[in-house]
């Protein structure tokens, strides 16, 4: 059961790298926001799905896709997941995550988080108001009756979903090696910097292809899943979309890794060539 507690927090930890939009990320980069007419790496119709592997088990799959929202005037950012096989055999995952977001800034108006894992249950809802920098939250866990809170925001700040593709419109030829960037979240009803540290750029093969990514690790905490600050690795493509395409990690129950299994609707076109 240890072993997949563990497994399923990797596995979150993975899905918020892939879940999100734009960018608040390092002052030395501020002039990649998309508020300053910089394009953004992906637009509604887009579909990324990956698969995660425990070992040699298929321990669940993610999608997540953009949209445009019922009133055309925000986008939609919704990522599922589940586990899969043998894995859902002794511990079921279903996770769902969505977050609304203005298309222009990137940040979000409304967040929702309904998790599923063995028999914890999660719901969270949270409105961000960027005028007074708060978010009212409603949260409760199982069958317990719900709590509104009230928080204030240092300044920006995204959700779970919103902030991690913020890695995805870095520019990763204008940092140097062991550079960090952050991006402000509120996750749990507190506020927390994401962080991650360039490692620079590797061909990774994939698919039969190899791809020239850049490397970054996100900063994790050693000791009671992780040995060694580096365990994590993320590889996302250099070119114009930007996608995580391989994630590795090795923890102390072994070892997970995820994929990319498909990617259609992509704003720059690519030939992936996808089986």
């Amino acid at each position: 059961m240890a072993q997949s507690l563990y497994c399923t927090k990797v596995m979150r930890l993975f899905l918020l790298f892939l879940s999100g939009l734009t960018p608040f990320i390092s002052s030395a980069q501020m002039e990649a926001i998309p508020g300053n007419n910089a394009p953004l790496a992906f637009a509604p119709g887009e579909s990324l799905s990956y698969r995660f592997h425990y070992g040699l088990l298929d321990a669940a799959e993610a999608t997540i896709t953009v949209s445009d929202s019922k009133n055309h005037r925000d986008w939609i950012i919704d990522a599922q997941g589940k586990s899969t096989g043998a894995f859902s055999w002794f511990f079921k995952v279903d996770d769902h995550y969505q977050s609304q977001i203005d298309p222009t800034t990137g940040l979000p108006s409304h967040f929702l988080r309904d998790i599923h894992e063995g028999g914890y249950k999660l719901h969270q809802d949270y409105s961000f108001s960027h005028v007074d920098s708060s978010v009212t939250a409603i949260a409760f866990k199982g069958k317990n009756k719900p709590k509104q809170s009230l928080h204030k925001l240092p300044g920006l700040a995204y959700d779970m979903v919103s902030g991690i593709y913020a890695l995805r419109h870095i520019s990763f030829d204008e940092l140097t090696i062991g550079d960090t960037v952050a991006v402000p979240i509120f996750m749990d009803e507190e506020c927390i910097d994401l962080q991650a540290v360039y490692a620079g750029n590797e061909d990774v093969k994939w698919n039969g292809k190899k791809w020239d990514c850049a490397l970054i690790h996100p900063v994790i905490q050693t000791g009671r899943i992780w040995r060694n600050p580096d365990d994590l690795a993320v590889y996302i493509t250099n070119d114009a979309n930007r996608i995580p395409l391989l994630a590795s990690t090795r923890i102390l129950f072994g070892s997970i890794k995820m994929e990319l299994t498909n990617a259609t609707g992509l704003r720059s076109p690519l030939d992936f060539g996808l089986n």
